[in-house]
């Protein structure tokens, strides 16, 4: 992690660095495949995927250890696209940050996922979450990166990040109280990481912008 972050951020990922685990893309897409192939091939309901502390209170610990399943891969293609959007992201977020740094962001989300499922006692996907403050972080430190959907559509990775974000905010808008909870305890991961570095991002755009309108190049004609 580079001085963009936090010195107090830098330092704890720096004491976490030995949990790091190279290629954690590879293991991801791994874990998909086999929650796959139990789903759609072995006849397990996608249900038994799903964390849930009621569940887990009854003595369905394996719960604990989720897999990054949804409802949207019924089929290889989709599986593919799947795969390669998560070896893709977390391959680039490994290769700019190290494999500690990823490991912990990503053992953080699902952390934080957990939590919140457990204080608001709901029942969730919680890949979903961490996947979902992954294309976040991707989004946010490499913004102008095109990613080509279904290898033909160019989309820049700052759209889809903005596209998670609203998803993200119409979710939390039209979630009940203890939804809302969830949310925020599941999001807090990106905004321990980025809020810093969006901050200060801003700030920085807004001094060049107004240093622009203080020096119009116009007004010197």
């Amino acid at each position: 992690m580079d001085e963009r972050f936090p010195k107090y951020l830098r330092w704890v990922v720096n004491r976490l660095d030995f949990l790091g685990l190279p290629n954690l893309g590879m293991l991801v897409c791994g874990l998909a495949v086999l929650g796959f192939v139990g789903t759609q091939m072995m006849g397990a309901p996608l249900h038994q995927f799903t964390f849930s502390p009621e569940l887990i209170r009854q003595g369905q610990w394996w719960r604990l250890f989720a897999f990054p399943v949804s409802e949207g891969l019924s089929s290889p293609i989709w599986l593919l696209f799947y795969v390669m959007y998560i070896y893709f992201v977390m391959n680039a977020l490994e290769g700019h940050w190290g494999p500690g740094p990823l490991t912990v962001f990503t053992l953080f989300s699902y952390v934080c996922a957990m939590v919140g499922a457990i204080i608001t006692n709901t029942a969730t996907n919680l890949w979903y979450h961490v996947l979902e403050n992954i294309s976040l972080a991707f989004g946010t430190l490499f913004p102008d990166v095109e990613l080509y959907l279904f290898f033909v559509l160019p989309v820049k990775a700052k759209w889809l990040a903005m596209l998670a974000g609203v998803l993200f905010l119409m979710q939390f808008w039209n979630a009940f109280l203890p939804g809302k909870i969830f949310l925020a305890i599941a999001f807090l991961p990106y905004l321990v990481f980025f809020s810093p570095y969006l901050v200060s991002t801003l700030y920085y755009k807004y001094k060049i912008s107004k240093h622009k309108r203080r020096y119009n190049p116009e007004d010197w004609k």
